[in-house]
């Protein structure tokens, strides 16, 4: 399965009339820039793990990659990880539609502005950066 197709359901279930639609929404458009970056890791020599901390791997790998341009991409995966649990967790505080309509905007962006910046950044000097990071960190050997 490839990333896009979480990103494709959660545009779908923006058009969903119910706030579980809007929920699911947040959920799988995170899963989608998750599983593009933790590909591109992958592609690149860098194994952020498994489960939970795979996720902060991948947030702190590009905000500590040593690209400004690349470390505010961090920042943003972040939040819509944090939109995520709180789609997922939180469920005494409304969700409405337009929310999850930003979530999913902001995920194609991010991606987007991604793909962009490797036309200037190396992809390997990206991975390296973060890769010697985590390290640093004791994440990944």
């Amino acid at each position: 399965m490839l990333w896009n197709e979480f990103q494709d359901t959660a545009e779908r279930l923006t058009r969903g009339t119910a706030e579980g639609d809007w929920r699911s929404a947040i959920s799988r458009t995170y899963y989608a820039v998750f599983h593009f970056f933790r590909k591109f890791f992958l592609t690149h020599g860098v194994d952020v793990g498994q489960g939970g901390q795979s996720h902060f791997n991948l947030y702190a790998g590009l905000a500590n990659c040593g690209y400004a341009s690349i470390e505010n991409l961090g920042g943003q995966l972040d939040m819509l990880r944090r939109n995520r649990i709180a789609a997922d967790y939180n469920l005494s505080s409304p969700i409405d539609k337009a929310f999850a309509l930003a979530a999913v905007q902001r995920s194609r962006a991010l991606v987007a502005v991604f793909q962009a910046l490797l036309g200037t950044v190396p992809a390997s000097q990206i991975a390296a950066g973060a890769k010697r990071y985590l390290k640093s960190i004791g994440h990944i050997r």
